[in-house]
C-alpha cells in the first residue's frame, strides 16, 4: 500500500501530461479545421464574384492540398437556355490540358522500355511519312517538331468527323514541316495526334482503351473520356462564345475527332485534381520521369523555351514556381497549375471562350497562401450595356468618366480599349467606331494599336485619305508591320 501511495503522484502526473497534450491537439485541429472553413468561404466567394466581373456562364474550380483534394466548387449555369445549374460532376471540355494527360501516356511507355524518345516518330507510326528531316517523339512532345498547327478557324472549330486516329492523322500527314525539328517552338494540337497514333500502334489498342486502362482507372478518374459530339453524355456542358457587341452567343459545333489526344477530352475539376495526386504519388509515372517532363526545352540555337513534355512551365522570374497547360477550345477555357515544391495544385473549367478571363488557378492558390486577390471587371462588357441600351454618347461618358479616374476594377490596358472600337466596327456601326477610336487616340497619342484600328476603321468607311492618313502614322511608329504596309499598298494603288 505504501508503496503504491509512493508511485501514485506520477501516475498523476502522467495523466495530467497525457490530458493537456489532447486538450493541445484538439486545439489546433479545430483552429486548423477553422481557418479551412473561413478559406472556403473565401474560395467560394472568389468564384462567385469571378462570374459576376467576369461575366461568364459557370465555373468549375478545385484546389489540391495537404495530399487530397483540398475543396471544389461550380457555380453558374451549364446551360443558359434551361437554366442547368453547374455541379462538382458537370463536365466540361478540358481542351489543351488534354496534352498533359497524353504525354503522361507516353512516358509510361517510356518507362517500360517500349518506345526511344529519340527514335523518328515513323519508326511507331509506318503510315506518317519520313520528313526532310529527323522528326522523333521527343521534338512532337515538347512542340519543336515543326508540324503545323490549324490552317483556319474552320479546321480549329472542325465539324468532320474522323472514325479513327489514322483518318485524323492523314489530314496533315502530307504537309511539310515548318522548320527542321528542335530549331523552333510551333505550339500544335496537331502534333498529338501523331503521340496518339504511337500509343495505339506500340499498345495494340485505342487511344481511348489506353487511358481508361492506364491512366483513368489507376487515378480513380471515373468522369473522364472522350467527347464524342454524337454521343449522349450525361452531365455535358455547352460550349459559349460572346458575340462583338458582348452577348452571349452559343459556340459553333466542333467535333474533336481531329484533336483527341490534343484537346478532345471532357472531365470534371476532381479528375484532374486526382490526376495530380497520381502524378504526385507515383501512380502513373516515376518522380524521375515527372522531373524530366518538367524541365524547359532547349533548342538548337540554345534558346531556352518555358515548356517541356505536355506541360507549360513557369518562367525564372515567377514569384512561383509551376507546372501545368492552360486550353482554350471551342466554347471553353481551362488551367490547371501544379507546386511541386509545395504539393499544391488548382485547376479551373469555363464554359466560354473569352478574352480577358485572367488565370483563376493562380488566383485560387494565391488565396489558399493568404493573400488578397483582385478581380477586374471587362471594360467591354460594361461599356456596351451602355451602349446597346442607350448608344454611343452614352458610351463615350462612360468611358470618359472611367479613363479620368482609372476605375481600380476595369483593365484599362490599350488592347482592351481598342477592342471596344474594333467590336463596333465589326457590327457595322462604323460611324460610332471611329468616335469612339478618335477620343482614345487624343488620350493616347502616338500609339501604334489605335493608330493602326482608326486606319482600318476609315478604310471600312470608305474613306481612303484618312484611312491612308492613320495608316502612314502607324507605320512612322513601327516600320516593319508588314499589315500595315501592305494596306497602304493598296490604298496607294486604286
Amino acid at each position: 500500500m505504501n508503496l503504491l501511495k509512493r508511485k501514485s503522484p506520477f501516475v498523476y502526473i502522467r495523466i495530467l501530461i497525457l490530458f493537456i497534450s489532447f486538450i493541445l491537439i484538439s486545439s489546433t485541429n479545430l483552429y486548423s479545421q477553422k481557418n479551412d472553413i473561413e478559406t472556403f468561404k473565401k474560395l467560394s466567394s472568389y468564384l462567385q464574384t469571378y462570374i459576376d466581373y467576369k461575366r461568364i456562364p459557370s465555373i468549375s474550380a478545385g484546389v489540391y492540398r495537404k495530399d487530397k483534394i483540398y475543396w471544389l466548387d461550380a457555380k453558374g449555369l451549364i446551360d443558359l437556355e434551361n437554366f442547368v445549374p453547374a455541379k462538382n460532376s458537370s463536365l466540361y471540355r478540358i481542351a489543351s490540358i488534354t496534352k498533359s494527360i497524353t504525354a503522361v501516356a507516353v512516358m509510361q511507355l517510356y518507362e517500360k522500355g517500349i518506345i526511344d524518345l529519340d527514335a523518328e516518330i515513323n519508326t511507331y507510326v509506318p503510315y506518317f511519312p519520313k520528313k526532310k528531316w529527323k522528326l522523333t517523339v521527343r521534338h512532337i512532345l515538347n512542340h519543336t517538331g515543326g508540324i503545323r498547327s490549324y490552317k483556319s478557324d474552320e479546321e480549329f472549330n472542325s465539324k468532320m468527323f474522323y472514325s479513327t486516329t489514322r483518318d485524323a492523322v492523314l489530314t496533315f500527314a502530307n504537309d511539310d514541316l515548318l522548320f527542321e525539328p528542335g530549331t523552333r517552338y510551333n505550339y500544335t494540337s496537331l502534333g498529338y495526334s501523331l503521340l496518339a497514333a504511337l500509343i495505339e500502334n506500340v499498345s495494340k489498342t485505342s487511344f481511348e482503351n489506353y487511358l481508361r486502362k492506364n491512366i483513368f482507372e489507376p487515378a480513380g478518374m471515373k468522369s473522364t473520356r472522350v467527347d464524342r459530339q454524337r454521343s449522349i453524355i450525361y452531365e455535358r456542358v455547352r460550349g459559349y462564345e460572346k458575340s462583338p457587341d458582348r452577348r452571349f452567343i452559343n459556340s459553333p459545333l466542333a467535333d474533336l475527332s481531329l484533336k483527341v489526344a490534343g484537346g478532345g477530352l471532357i472531365s470534371t475539376s476532381e479528375d484532374l485534381l486526382l490526376f495530380v495526386k497520381a502524378l504526385f504519388d507515383g501512380i502513373l509515372i516515376s518522380k524521375s520521369t515527372l522531373e524530366m517532363m518538367t524541365k524547359p526545352t532547349i533548342l538548337k540555337t540554345g534558346q531556352k523555351i518555358n515548356y517541356g513534355f505536355g506541360f507549360s512551365l513557369s518562367d525564372p522570374s515567377d514569384s512561383i514556381k509551376w507546372f501545368g497547360h492552360e486550353g482554350r477550345g471551342t466554347g471553353f477555357s481551362s488551367g490547371l497549375i501544379i507546386l511541386p515544391e509545395e504539393e499544391i495544385a488548382a485547376v479551373y473549367l469555363i464554359n466560354i471562350r473569352d478574352r480577358n478571363l485572367g488565370n483563376p488557378a493562380r488566383d485560387l492558390i494565391q488565396i489558399i497562401k493568404g493573400k488578397e486577390i483582385r478581380i477586374t471587371k471587362t471594360l467591354a462588357d460594361h461599356l456596351f450595356d451602355k451602349y446597346n441600351s442607350f448608344g454611343i454618347d452614352s458610351l463615350l461618358f462612360e468611358f470618359n468618366r472611367l479613363y479620368d479616374i482609372q476605375d481600380p476594377e476595369f483593365n484599362f490596358s490599350i488592347d482592351e480599349c481598342v477592342y471596344v472600337g474594333t467590336a463596333l466596327s465589326d457590327i457595322n456601326r462604323i460611324a460610332d467606331a471611329i468616335r469612339y477610336l478618335r477620343v482614345l487616340n487624343r488620350r493616347n497619342p502616338n500609339n501604334f494599336v489605335i493608330l493602326k484600328a482608326l486606319g482600318d476603321a476609315y478604310n471600312k468607311d470608305k474613306n481612303d485619305g484618312l484611312a491612308l492618313r492613320y495608316y502612314r502614322e502607324a507605320l512612322e511608329l513601327k516600320p516593319d508591320d508588314s499589315y500595315v504596309k501592305n494596306m497602304i499598298d493598296k490604298l496607294t494603288k486604286k
